[in-house]
Formats: C-alpha cells, structure tokens, sequence
C-alpha cells in the first residue's frame, strides 16, 4: 500500500547480531476449547469430521483389496443390502471436500441433514449423490446437484430442525436403488433394534479403512427421549436416539444425513436423520442423535412428488433400523492447530473463554504454562486483537505495535485458509482483552502477498489504524535486522491464552502473564516439524514444562528491554498435539520480512 521511501523516517530497526542471552517477548498460540457436547457431527460438521472424513476414504478408497468396515461391533453390509442408502461427495466453497449420507424418496429426490449443506461455518457448493455403490468415490450411480432445500428452522447451535431436501436428474431403479417410504405417526419406536450402515470409521482413531466392502451394518437399540436427556439435556422430542451399547457396537464416521430406517425390502420406513453425536467420540457409550421423520414428514412430503409413499407405523415393534454414520474421524496437516483454520480452532473458542472470565469479579487471565503474572506496562508494545468474522463470530489475536498508526500481527489473524475477518478491534495499554485501555477498530490489513495457510510460510501482516497516544504502557517496539539466528537466546511469553491444553476459564490477577523459553536452530525444529524454511524461528518449551498456549497468535516475540526491545518473530504456529506436549512454538522470522513491513510503515 505504502512504497519504502515513503515511510517515517524515524522508525526504528535494530542489527542484533552480537546480541546473546536476552529476554524474548512470545506471541501466545496453541489449543483451548470449550464446545458444546453435541457440536461434534452438526456444528461445524466440514471442518470436524466431513472434511478429514473425504480425504481418509479417497486415499484408502485408491488403495487395493480394502471394504472399509467401519462400523464398531459390526458386519460387513453388501451390495444391496441398503438399497436406499445414498453417499455425498461435496464440495465445499473453501475448495475441500466434504462427505455425507443421504436417503432415496423418489427417482429425483432425497432426504438428508440440513447441516450437510450449511454446518453453520461451512457452506456446501455442490452435492455429487452417489446410490448403487460400496464406494463413495468411484462406481454406482452418480449424479451433481446443487439443489437442496434446508429446514427454514435449521439452527446449527442447537441442532434442531437438522433436515433437507435434495433434488437432482432422474435416477433408475434397480435391485441396488430403491426408494423408502417416510415413517408417519405418533410411534416413539422405543425398544425397536437397529442396524447402522454407511461409510464411517469404526472407532475415534481409525485413519484407514480395513478390509472388503466399503459399507458395514450393526444391531442398535432406539432409546425413550428421556433416557436420551441424560446426556443430551437439550434434546426436544423431535429427536429420536438410539443406544451404542456401552460404545461396544455404535455408529461412527462420516455419513450424517444418512437413514435410520425400520423394516426390510418394501416395507422399510425412515424414522430418522442422522444429526449428532457426542463430543467425546463413538466408543463412549453416549446415544447418537437423529431427526425425528414423523415430526418433518409434511414438510419433506411438500417438497416432494404428490404420489411418494408414507408409512403409518403405530404398530412396528422390534424391527431391524439402519442407521447413517457420525461421530468423528480426524486427519490433519501437524501445523494446523493455530495457522490453518485459526479462528475455528483456537480463536472462537478462547474469545468465548476470555470474554467469560473477564466479566467475572477478581481475575488474573494467568494462563502461560510455568511462568508468572505480567503486570501493566510490562510489555507497552504488546496489543490484543479482538476480531469480527465474517461469519459473526468474535475470535482473538495478537499484535506488536510499531508507530502511532501501524501495527504488525500474523496474516492467519485475518484470513487463516477459512475464515474471513471483517474487523479488528485493537486494544493498547490493557491487561484485560474485552474491556479497558486504548481501543481503535480497523478494517485496514495488509497480508503478506505469499502468505500461504496449508504450508503457513510468509504469515505476516500490518494493520493502520487511527493515531493512539504513547505513555508508560503504550510503546512501539523496533523491528529487528541483520543475519543473526538468535539460536540459545532466552525468551519471554507474553500474552492472553491459555495455561493448558485444557483450560476452560483463567485463574485469579493480571490478564498478561509470561515465562521464559529459549530460541532454538531451524534444524532443530524441523524435528518436529519437517517442512520449517529459514525464515521461520523456534523456541523449545522444556518438555512441555514452560511453554505458550492459547489464544494470542500474532503476538510479539521480542529480545530487550525498555527502548531496547527488538521484534524478532511474529507467533505462528504450534504443534497439534497441544502446548504441553514438549513441541517447539513457531514464529515468522522478522529479520526475513523486515523490508517488506518497512515498505508498509
């Protein structure tokens, strides 16, 4: 925006070459998360399962002799044996794909989970159905829409009204496509035994698909709603649970929206949608959560051919239902956990987490793993960053003020790969996030033109914002220059996040607190992480005894004191295994982008 040499003269930089042993100032980064206990399957369903669920089956899907039997405690289910049952590949309009199931009404219609298409974060561009096949990704009937009609109800934070219509180019019958009839009535189906089939996992950590066909079947039992509330307190009648035996025999995967469906061949009924799960996995024991068909059926039948089929089932008792797969199944890049999809991550989470605590009485926000309190003053160029996405959500950052107007932070604080922000409120001069000291808001980011969120290289941007005033607790810091690697200088953490991988509120004093870590080699880190470039700096964090943790990427990391104090790294990223897993904290190396955020100064 700005060229070199129209920059303030004035502004500083250090050459730190001969400089050893100083304190370094620490951006915060890593995990804490506080969700609700049914966010695993509906919530935010792309970027928790759908998506890693994609790319598990692709890949094992292209490897030889497999049948991905994924159901725990189950068979395996042949060819025909869910006739009605349809897979959707989908495309998401980040570029991922995604995965569900759905179920077969007509020759131009289905039914699936209205968080399929929109999980409340991530939008559905295109579903590809795919009927007659044990394959998700290649063979049977496959036909591309982008029709689907949700719930005008459907709220991804409660779960409720989880139902959709899709529509799509006429598709045949044969013995392995065939239509079922929606469940009508006031049968609750409590006691009736059911069979899940699909194309999920067959346990909370499997990443490969076992083998010889793709889907796989169990015997479940449908549960009262009542039985249902004891782990699930929010469930309204409309939902319909089933039991997973103690987690001995469950659903467990990628196949929300599938069916839960009684009956055999021409008398099979859909009950139920496949909406929700518990956060704690699929060998827990906890119930599996459905929409309920008999409290959607007008609404499905008005979006559907005036002839379809419905089924009264006042009197069915003890039949076999199929069940569509949830729960969860995760593969991620190792860097992920505060670069690539941030704000979903980490940062909505911890604004939820700080905003909280911070409007109790009498806290401190001490949250660095092994170090002390920070009073006021103690890091004068240390800014929080309280951020609106464009989705509505409040997620947080860091940042390090440069001049009167700029500031420099991590690009991922703007747009972390998903998640647009729209503005940034910059908070100056305060140990508390969400209220007190100078506040200006902005929309004015600059990133990095090479930032690149898969491989988080170049994650560096500056902010402008109206003039704030210096004093004692407002201070620019310098940016640093030169060669030096700063290998076996000691650091400082300063920042807003967490003391743990799983703190869910702050301990009682000042918000700020921080804690002395050490600048380690690059070969040293790519240990860890194999694909560090020079331009990325390290810190060890003692075996995971001092570390950072939390919600304050884009901070300072600084060496010196006072008007010493150089900007040497920009907080990054940390490992997915958490803050306390012993893992370096990564950082982008300023002394790399030095030129081009002087060129925007």
């Amino acid at each position: 925006m700005f060229s070199l040499n129209c920059r303030p003269s004035w502004l500083k930089t250090h050459s730190l070459r001969k400089m050893k042993s100083l304190a370094v100032f620490v951006g915060l980064l890593a995990f804490a998360l506080s969700e609700p206990i049914f966010e695993t399957s509906a919530t935010n369903y792309h970027e928790s399962i759908g998506i890693h669920e994609a790319v598990r089956i692709r890949q094992t899907e292209e490897a030889l002799d497999f049948d991905g039997s994924r159901i725990i405690g189950g068979g395996a289910s042949n060819l025909g044996n869910n006739p009605h049952l349809g897979g959707l590949v989908i495309a998401l309009t980040n570029g991922w794909t995604s995965v569900c199931g759905s179920s077969l009404l007509s020759n131009t219609k289905a039914v699936t989970a209205a968080h399929c298409w929109w999980d409340g974060s991530n939008q559905a561009r295109q579903f590809t159905v795919v009927f007659g096949s044990v394959r998700l990704f290649s063979g049977g009937v496959r036909v591309n829409t982008n029709n689907v009609v949700m719930h005008p109800q459907w709220n991804p934070r409660t779960v409720s009204n989880d139902v959709g219509v899709i529509t799509f180019n006429h598709v045949g019958y044969n013995n392995n496509i065939q239509p079922i009839a929606l469940a009508s009535g006031n049968n609750a189906f409590v006691g009736t035994w059911a069979i899940a089939a699909g194309y999920g996992a067959t346990s909370d950590s499997q990443s490969g698909i076992p083998n010889n066909t793709v889907q796989r079947q169990v015997n479940l039992r449908v549960i009262s709603v009542a039985e249902c509330r004891r782990t699930f307190n929010f469930i309204a009648d409309s939902i319909l649970c089933v039991d997973t035996q103690g987690g001995r025999a469950s659903t467990c995967g990628g196949d929300s929206g599938g069916p839960l469906a009684t009956g055999s061949g021409n008398s099979r009924s859909l009950i139920g949608i496949t909406s929700f799960g518990h956060r704690d996995g699929c060998e827990r024991g906890h119930p599996a959560g459905f929409a309920r068909v008999t409290s959607y059926n007008a609404w499905i039948r008005g979006r559907m051919p005036s002839w379809l089929k419905t089924h009264s089932l006042r009197k069915m008792k003890s039949l076999a239902v199929f069940v569509g797969l949830l729960a969860f199944a995760l593969a991620e890049p190792i860097f992920e956990t505060s670069a690539t999809n941030y704000h979903e991550s980490v940062g909505i989470h911890e604004a939820v987490r700080i905003r909280q605590t911070e409007e109790a009485l009498d806290f401190d926000g001490s949250r660095i793993i092994g170090g002390g309190a920070s009073n006021l003053g103690n890091n004068p160029h240390l800014g929080g960053l309280v951020i609106a996405l464009t989705t509505g959500w409040t997620s947080v950052c860091g940042c390090s003020l440069l001049s009167n107007t700029k500031a420099v932070t991590a690009a991922h604080c703007w747009w972390d790969g998903r998640n647009q922000a729209r503005q940034f409120t910059v908070v100056f001069g305060s140990v508390a996030l969400f209220s007190g000291g100078v506040r200006v808001t902005t929309n004015n980011m600059v990133m990095h033109p090479q930032w690149n969120p898969r491989t988080a290289s170049n994650d560096v941007g500056v902010i402008t914002f109206n003039h704030v005033g210096y004093n004692n607790n407002i201070q620019p810091i310098a940016l640093a220059s030169g060669n030096d690697a700063f290998v076996g200088t000691w650091a400082i953490a300063a920042g807003y996040g967490a003391t743990s991988d799983s703190q869910s509120g702050i301990p009682r004093s000042t918000v700020q607190r921080q804690v002395n870590l050490r600048v380690i080699s690059v070969a040293e880190c790519r240990r860890s992480f194999g694909f560090i470039t020079d331009s990325i700096l390290c810190v060890d964090t003692q075996g995971g005894k001092v570390s950072t943790c939390g919600g304050d990427s884009g901070g300072p990391l600084a060496t010196g004191s006072g008007n010493s104090r150089s900007l040497i790294g920009i907080t990054s990223f940390g490992h997915r295994d958490g803050c306390e897993s012993g893992h370096p904290a990564a950082f982008a190396r300023v002394s790399s982008h030095t030129a081009w955020i002087q060129g925007r100064m």
